[in-house]
């Protein structure tokens, strides 16, 4: 089975409209991608908008001074293993979290390495105002890539980060022809514990992660 592509998709909302910050209202959002290809990917809400950027700290300041939008978690990591396309591939990125109501907001720089998100940089495409990706936090990640490949969705990129006890477990699917963006799956861990992705959980990792519980650091 193969996810039907049509114009009510991506359901001509004024796509910067919602990635620039601006109302970025939980119900809007979530007008990004329309409610049957959530329902044949059994898709959450969306949880995450990432954007490729070529200067994250530059990028953070802009979303502070133009929107109020803080605090945010910065962290260099090397995603270990990373797999594109069946080739593994070792790049280490600079990601920048954050949340505007409901939905986190991440900035992804890449430092060194090759690795799919420079398609974007290298075509001209890397904005703060236009979206790489959606990000969709759920369980039982490899169930959901067997399914995926039964509907014919081809993996981009899979990988794992670690930081001091969590791990983030990954994977971009390549569904720009049919729903007109990437989409991510994301399942976060800590150790072998599920945890839940949300503004509170955010916060919480904000002030620890201010303590040197996590390698990064918080820029309020």
């Amino acid at each position: 089975m193969e996810v039907k592509a049509g114009k009510s998709i991506l359901v001509g909302l004024g796509w910067k409209n919602f990635v620039t910050g601006r109302a970025l209202q939980k119900g809007e959002v979530n007008k990004m991608i329309s409610d049957a290809v959530k329902k044949q990917l059994r898709l959450p809400e969306v949880g995450q908008i990432g954007y490729v950027v070529t200067d994250v700290p530059n990028t953070i300041t802009y979303y502070k001074d133009a929107f109020g939008i803080s605090p945010w978690m910065l962290l260099d990591e090397r995603p270990e293993p990373c797999v594109e396309r069946g080739k593994e591939v070792h790049p280490l990125l600079r990601i920048a979290l954050a949340y505007e109501d409901s939905v986190q907001l991440e900035l992804i720089q890449v430092m060194e390495g090759e690795t799919f998100h420079l398609n974007q940089v290298k075509e001209g495409k890397e904005s703060k105002e236009e979206a790489h990706h959606l990000g969709f936090m759920i369980q039982n990640i490899n169930k959901r890539l067997d399914d995926c490949h039964k509907m014919g969705i081809e993996i981009l990129q899979r990988g794992t980060i670690k930081d001091s006890g969590l791990t983030i477990d990954y994977a971009y699917l390549d569904t720009v022809d049919q729903v007109g963006i990437i989409i991510e799956l994301l399942q976060w861990r800590l150790g072998p514990v599920p945890l839940p992705v949300n503004k509170l959980v955010f916060n919480f990792l904000c002030l620890v992660g201010s303590r040197t519980f996590l390698k990064g650091r918080v820029i309020k």
